[in-house]
């Protein structure tokens, strides 16, 4: 598409949303180094719906290696990607070279040891691992089972345990999954496109029991796609729950199979996506069809904290920072990843600064060329995020795997911020020179 540049040197003319796109995509490449003490970027011939980190591998006094997972849509066959990330620790980045990376090309510091083929060489939608063995992940694809796989057992070999229960087609093109976390008692949690959560308690099975496991607890109280699912951490008993029938529910295994709490419907759009929060579990926060993001406390639910806009479409994914109480980030459809600090709520801006977003807004991410489809943050290395999208066709398809961290000049003085940006710019400036 043409047109002639507008007063900020962004091209303008009708037809031409995939060249502001662009623009806008080389003007936060441009300035990486000013925004980011790590930054990798790695490119992907199919496009993951997920991304989920794994154990640490080795650390010394420079970087930590530690596992990730993520799979592909759309490669022949269909696989599991079993991957090592070396994660530079904080300072050891050099700034200069953040934004030299080719899109087209695989990162460096990422390898790729093992691929798994996945049953019936079908689509991956959801990863997830578990805090009781580092070397189990269980997967969700549109087939109606899930399937455990042992990554030390190689590529080809078949899954370690299937949970069955969902009825045929229920679980295609869903996301709802997740593992138990801080308890001796492995469990997994799933939703379908039926409104049903079903709760399987692998613990047995870890020793070596069985192959194919029912599960123990069967929720029915959706009535439409049970968009998310979510342990409240520290329990494998308790769970929520977000559906397109606009519900967030609450769910004991102890009370029964009906919700123990629901959240009165305040939103007139599609729920996709919740997070409890693990530093204080009375928060939760869930994204919307519509872009928003609202902030619960579990003690009173009957109105949210905080509701939050700012994605222009639908909000994919949510999850707090492990390490905190008030920040979280939320990525879309519009590509964008934003971090929160609730701290900052209400805060008082001028013009200028109002004109950039909300005070609770600390970052926005804007280094992904399409659809966010997942990320999550690394409870092992604070302020580390591994992101995922499916990249737009000006971007020749695909899709891209980041993993980043913010300068820490989001949680630190502004002064001290402003500081050691001027500093920045005078090195690279000299750099340049």
């Amino acid at each position: 598409a043409g047109g002639s540049a507008n007063g900020n040197g962004a091209p303008a003319g009708d037809g031409d949303g995939d060249e502001h796109q662009r623009f806008a995509y080389n003007q936060w490449k441009k300035h990486a180094p000013l925004l980011y003490d790590l930054l990798y970027n790695h490119n992907l011939t199919h496009p993951s719906p997920c991304v989920r980190w794994g154990h640490v591998i080795s650390e010394d006094s420079t970087t930590t290696t530690q596992r990730i997972y993520y799979s592909e849509r759309g490669a022949s066959p269909n696989t599991i990607v079993v991957a090592n990330v070396k994660i530079n620790k904080i300072g050891m980045s050099d700034p200069l070279k953040m934004d030299k990376y080719d899109e087209n090309n695989s990162c460096p510091s990422i390898t790729e040891p093992l691929r798994i083929e996945t049953p019936d060489r079908t689509e991956v939608n959801k990863i997830y691992t578990f805090q009781q063995n580092k070397n189990l992940i269980v997967a969700k694809s549109d087939l109606s089972q899930l399937h455990i796989f042992d990554v030390t057992q190689g590529s080809s070999r078949p899954a370690a345990m299937t949970l069955s229960g969902h009825s045929p087609d229920s679980c295609e093109s869903n996301f709802a999954l997740d593992t138990s976390s801080g308890s001796t008692r492995p469990r997994v949690v799933s939703g379908d496109k039926d409104g049903v959560i079903l709760v399987w308690d692998i613990s047995a099975e870890l020793r070596g029991s069985s192959k194919d496991i029912a599960p123990t607890t069967r929720f029915e109280g959706h009535s439409a796609t049970v968009e998310d699912v979510c342990f409240k951490p520290g329990s494998h008993t308790e769970v929520c729950s977000v559906g397109d029938d606009r519900r967030l529910l609450f769910w004991d295994e102890r009370s029964g199979t009906n919700p123990v709490l629901e959240a009165p419907k305040w939103s007139s759009v599609d729920l996709h996506c919740v997070d409890w929060n693990p530093s204080d579990v009375n928060l939760l926060v869930t994204g919307t069809a519509d872009g928003a993001t609202f902030v619960f406390d579990h003690r009173k639910v009957s109105a949210p904290l905080h509701r939050l806009k700012q994605h222009d479409e639908a909000v994919f994914r949510v999850g707090w920072l492990p390490q905190s109480t008030s920040h979280f980030a939320s990525g879309g459809d519009d590509g964008f990843l934003y971090l929160w600090d609730l701290s900052r709520v209400g805060m008082h801006q001028d013009a200028d600064a109002a004109g950039n977003g909300p005070p609770e807004i600390i970052m926005k991410h804007a280094g992904h060329r399409g659809s966010v489809q997942d990320f999550q943050w690394n409870s092992h290395n604070p302020w580390v995020m591994a992101s995922v999208s499916e990249d737009a066709m000006w971007a020749s398809q695909g899709g891209t795997m980041q993993i980043w961290r913010p300068l820490d000049f989001v949680s630190r003085d502004p002064n001290d911020c402003l500081a050691q940006i001027d500093k920045l710019q005078s090195d690279i400036r000299g750099a340049i020179e």
